[in-house]
């Protein structure tokens, strides 16, 4: 390696790049610097006249930690000013590093090079900051600690791809000798490089970044090989991949290498809100800690202040000449709607002061731990859980190929799946058409890429598929499935991996992996996996509290999980209406039961003491029995209502379709309402229903017949039955269907907003009180007597109602509960709250939780 050396190895912090037309203004900042201890190279004073210009000014960009660009007019006219950049910026293009510092020192007409034009700018062409400027910029400057052993490794680069790759291959097989010599011990005499390495990989003594890069060099050492012999073609982000791998063994040997954070900077440069960093010119808030980092860049918990609900939001890293292409791209995954696909809500760029600092990206609450985590923590996961870890990537895949154009998501890796509270599984919307990662974050992306793309292909669902297979072959084994190299059949019990190789879809691979996990026994499975791993970051299921507050309610049980809605089901279970995937599942104590398939846009819900219904915008419908799914179906057009009716369900559409179904799933279509259904009342017998179309039509139904239509009956806002009366709220006040079949005079009701479905031959009305605002509800029964049962304060929306118990929406924000008329508790963060067919049981939605209390008093 002597001939790739440079014969100096005098180190600086700091290398100044200038144009000699400015050497007024740079002289005295560099005199500014030494003064400060700092050891600069300036061309007047470090530039000598025998080696060639070039060499020269490479070789002492490489010997400095930082390069500090004056950046001026006549700076970009210079050629040898852009000979200067380009080195400076060619191993850190996406500017993670931030070792390339740009400063204005005159005002100017042209525009920062596109190249740079990602990188911080400091201003020193305005006095006036010149002194607040600097000491940002003192502040981001290390000085560098000469180590000659380390710089041997800093010779230059090959300009020809593949000896390149083969010159930083034989700097890492060398540098991997003196880590197994660190690490483990004295090397065996003549041992392959290959064999060095691979006893450093099971060592077990080296952090997970480094087996990333270690692994990822000894896949493109083979690579390095095969391209001198003309068997590859080195793709053109090879060569910065490799380099980024061999860059993070050096810092791993090197500590004083190590590159400092560029995203702690940034975060502390965002402006304090409260609850924690705000996005400027945004709703947007961090109010966390950083979860991890993925191929964009940081992952933080956030709010939405303007909406009240809580977000995920990634930063992201990436040249400014590909902002545009970048959220090009992101409208593309808005559009995606599935719950094994965490896709993008906004996008937008973060600046600061007038500095475009970097992209953020706004994605749905990122509720879990990704697959590289779990799988660092637990190592090789049981085949199950494997298996169902894979099998929710596979139906990622399966909606990112399905979408309009398909979209190949091409950096399919565990850091971007994320494993769910209770062992669901969602992908992350980032892959390689979506941004140019920064080289070191592709590294692990290299170890999960098939062949094909690290040649320069671009990615497709076979080649998603392929990288799904090598996933997998981590999960079982907690290594990396190398070219060539055949899978170990013993960690593999239904040779999925094999499998896998033919399957060219995402379809196909599901099917494959679901017929495995049906083989094999539930336990250990995925949701166990995971609770192991929650346990050991103490973020345990909370335990259910066992005192009675003074009200007479207590806790039953509480569930990580962000939801829209939740309802209380029988046996304390909970339904919840997720909101980071719009879908439904069922949770108890120990984990989740059960999980709808697809998302369903809720609209409207009926509960009685064993059963639910809901029924959703897109016309969706889901009947839920003693815990379990019952009855599925999607109607056409929105679901206008359902209702609970003897033992089954009736559930009708804006369009035409009225459907009813019995507790053992059995589907009986019923005469279509031509006009659509709005409203559907049951009557006390539970067999007798009526429904009022759009049109301002009637209908009644006795169990499957329809035996009265009173098609220009009037316009109903709201029925409900008290006994055998049908009460009808209208625009202009209350009429009614008699029990004889007359029609009632309508009594004006103004104020009155709905009707509730009563309790024995009752029914309640909702009404405003014109004089104070109070919202009051009565009850009428079936003489039509009108009898005030209790009232709420002025602005309060009571939303649900079970046994004279109520939930209101608080004018002010949050939910609280009422029971016989009577206030009893309140929940000032709460986004919903749910009551059981009793109103003794409570399903509160929190930030972050949902909370099954039960009412004891």
């Amino acid at each position: 390696m002597s001939n790739d050396v440079d014969d100096g190895v005098e180190l600086f912090d700091v290398f100044v790049s200038y144009a000699g037309a400015d050497r007024d203004v740079v002289a005295p900042f560099v005199e500014l610097l030494k003064k400060g201890g700092w050891k600069v190279w300036f061309y007047d004073a470090h530039m000598s006249a025998g080696p060639a210009l070039k060499p020269q000014i490479a070789s002492a960009i490489r010997r400095s930690a930082y390069m500090i660009v004056c950046l001026t007019d006549s700076y970009l006219a210079s050629d040898w000013t852009e000979f200067e950049l380009l080195n400076g910026t060619h191993a850190d293009p996406a500017g993670k590093s931030g070792t390339t510092i740009v400063v204005k020192f005159k005002p100017m007409t042209g525009k920062v090079p596109a190249h740079a034009a990602h990188l911080f700018v400091y201003d020193f062409s305005d006095q006036r900051d010149y002194d607040r400027h600097f000491a940002r910029i003192t502040n981001l400057i290390k000085r560098r600690k000469a180590n000659p052993v380390a710089e041997t490794y800093d010779a230059p680069l090959s300009a020809e791809p593949v000896e390149a790759l083969y010159q930083i291959w034989r700097k890492t097989a060398q540098l991997s000798r003196e880590l197994h010599q660190q690490e483990i011990g004295d090397v065996p005499p003549n041992a392959p490089d290959e064999q060095i390495i691979g006893q450093l990989l099971a060592s077990q003594k080296l952090p997970p970044r480094v087996i990333e890069a270690l692994s990822t060099a000894r896949t493109l050492g083979n690579q390095a090989v095969n391209s001198r012999s003309g068997e590859v073609t080195v793709a053109a982000d090879t060569i910065a991949v490799a380099r980024a791998a061999f860059d993070r063994l050096m810092a791993w040997r090197f500590p004083e290498r190590e590159p400092p954070d560029v995203w702690a900077r940034v975060y502390a440069r965002l402006p304090q809100a409260h609850g924690g960093r705000r996005i400027p010119g945004t709703d947007y808030v961090l109010t966390g800690a950083e979860l991890g980092r993925n191929s964009h860049g940081p992952l933080y918990p956030g709010r939405d202040t303007a909406r009240g609900t809580t977000v995920s939001i990634n930063l992201v890293g990436i040249p400014a000449e590909r902002d545009d292409a970048f959220f090009e791209q992101v409208a593309r995954f808005t559009r995606l709607s599935d719950p094994n696909i965490v896709a993008p809500m906004d996008a937008g760029t973060i600046a600061v002061d007038g500095e475009r600092l970097c992209l953020f990206l706004v994605l749905p609450v990122v509720d879990g731990v990704s697959a590289q985590t779990l799988t660092e923590h637990h190592g090789p996961l049981p085949p199950r859980a494997a298996y169902e870890l894979c099998l929710g990537i596979a139906k990622a895949l399966r909606g990112f190929h399905a979408a309009d154009p398909p979209i190949a998501h091409g950096d399919i890796k565990p850091a971007n799946a994320v494993v769910g509270t209770f062992g669901t599984v969602s992908v992350l919307c980032i892959g390689s058409d979506l941004t140019d990662s920064p080289a070191d974050d592709r590294i692990d992306s290299m170890l999960f890429t098939h062949p094909e793309q690290r040649s320069g292909a671009p990615a497709t669902p076979r080649s998603d598929v392929q990288a799904l297979r090598l996933v997998l072959h981590y999960l079982l084994t907690g290594d990396y499935l190398q070219d060539g190299t055949e899978p170990d059949p013993a960690v593999d019990p239904h040779r999925v991996l094999e499998r896998l190789v033919r399957c060219v879809g995402a379809a196909s691979a599901c099917a494959t992996i679901e017929a495995a996990c049906a083989a094999l026994p539930p336990l250990p499975n995925l949701a166990s996996v995971n609770r192991g791993y929650r346990h050991h970051i103490g973020a345990t299921l909370p335990t259910p509290a066992t005192t009675v507050s003074a009200e007479g309610i207590v806790l039953t049980g509480s569930y990580p999980i962000d939801a829209k809605r939740a309802w209380p089901l029988p046996a304390g279970l909970v339904l919840v209406w997720e909101q980071s995937t719009d879908t439904l599942a069922i949770l108890d104590s120990s984990g989740m039961v059960w999980r709808d398939s697809t998302p369903i846009a809720v609209r409207r819900t009926d509960t009685r003491a064993d059963r639910i219904a809901v029924g959703g915008w897109d016309g969706a419908l889901r009947f839920f029995v003693d815990g379990a799914l019952a009855a599925t179906d999607t109607l056409s057009g929105a679901v206008g209502d359902v209702r609970l009716v003897g033992d089954g369900v009736v559930a009708g559409s804006w369009r035409h379709d009225l459907r009813q179904f019995t507790t053992d799933g059995v589907r009986r279509d019923l005469l279509d309402v031509a006009a659509g259904t709005h409203r559907i009342a049951v009557a006390k017998d539970g067999d007798r229903f009526a429904v009022a179309d759009l049109s301002g039509g009637l209908s009644i139904y006795v169990g499957e017949r329809r035996v009265a239509t009173l098609p220009d009956f009037t316009m109903a806002a709201d029925i409900a039955y008290a006994g055998g009366r049908l009460v009808v709220l209208t625009d202009t006040g209350l009429t009614c269907l008699n029990v004889d079949g007359t029609i009632g005079a309508v009594e004006p009701k103004p104020g009155a907003s709905r009707l509730i479905p009563g309790h024995g031959d009752t029914c309640g009305l909702l009404q405003a009180n014109q004089r104070t605002g109070a919202i009051e509800l009565w009850r009428i029964d079936e003489a039509d007597r009108h009898v005030l049962e209790c009232g709420f304060p002025p602005g309060a929306k009571p939303v649900a109602h079970g046994g004279g118990h109520h939930v209101l929406n608080r004018a002010d924000g949050g939910r609280g509960y009422w029971r016989d008329g009577a206030f009893q508790l309140e929940w000032p963060d709460a986004v919903a709250a749910s009551l059981s067919a009793d109103g003794k049981h409570i399903a509160v939605c929190e930030p972050g939780r949902v909370a099954l209390y039960e009412d004891l008093g």
